[in-house]
């Protein structure tokens, strides 16, 4: 039996950059994962999965960079943890790249727009905050009727796992992916009261800002009171990972 997400979120929060990186690099090999960089002067993303295979699947991302002061384990190292686990999975039917520097400009996401072959690319899923509240959001920035977002968004599987749309999630990777040409699409796990208050701003009332501010999931990232491993749900994570994986194996 896998042990819980929550562990690999334990073992890879509060360190610094370069211990976490080397980690995720020793639990991806432990784990039979093939994993090379991608680096540049501003970034060092990793890139597990088989690259070797030319086929264009679905890439899944998520950033394992985190703010200063924070344990990182709702931002991002949940989602990390839940792609670590799809990875194991799915093999041979996706590839997933963990992103550098979305707290420093998308420094990441901007290295890898340059330089990744989209011809093996047919959507691109980004996670962030996946590890408290049980409404899945989601936000496509690109590619709407792409057949993997139409697997997750449409029919059963949205009768199934109950994904929200919200134009206005938290600024994320995949506005910087977006220029990479490919469907983009964004996945988010809050409380459904969270997900209520960002709806009503989409109608114009109240302002952005004051809610985000009031939003509990807030209180799980940046050195928030709720900023730590045991904060992070194995349900939220679970949620998000077998409605990914649903929608690969259909």
């Amino acid at each position: 039996m896998s042990e819980p997400m929550k562990e690999t979120v334990r073992y890879l929060a509060g360190l610094d950059p370069s211990t976490r990186r080397e980690r995720l690099c020793r639990l991806l090999k432990e784990k039979g994962i093939p994993c090379r960089p991608q680096q540049d002067a501003d970034a060092i993303n990793l890139l597990a999965g088989d690259f070797d295979d030319s086929r264009a699947l679905p890439m899944f991302c998520a950033h394992y960079d985190v703010v200063p002061g924070s344990s990182g384990a709702n931002d991002n190292l949940a989602s990390v943890a839940v792609l670590i686990r799809l990875l194991e999975r799915a093999a041979g039917t996706c590839r997933v790249a963990f992103l550098d520097g979305e707290e420093r400009g998308h420094t990441g996401a901007n290295l890898f727009c340059q330089t990744m072959d989209k011809r093996c690319v047919s959507c691109l899923v980004v996670l962030d905050v996946c590890g408290y509240g049980e409404q899945e959001t989601y936000r496509i920035r690109k590619g709407r009727f792409h057949s993997y977002f139409r697997k997750l968004t449409a029919g059963q599987p949205r009768k199934k796992y109950h994904p929200l749309s919200l134009a206005n999630l938290p600024e994320s990777d995949d506005g910087a992916l977006v220029s990479m040409g490919v469907p983009v699409m964004l996945v988010s796990m809050m409380p459904a009261s969270d997900a209520q208050s960002l709806q009503a701003t989409q109608r114009g009332f109240p302002s952005l800002g004051q809610t985000m501010e009031a939003l509990e999931v807030v209180q799980t990232i940046h050195g928030g009171s709720l900023d730590d491993p045991e904060h992070v749900s194995e349900a939220s994570m679970n949620h998000v990972l077998c409605h990914l994986l649903e929608g690969l194996i259909q």
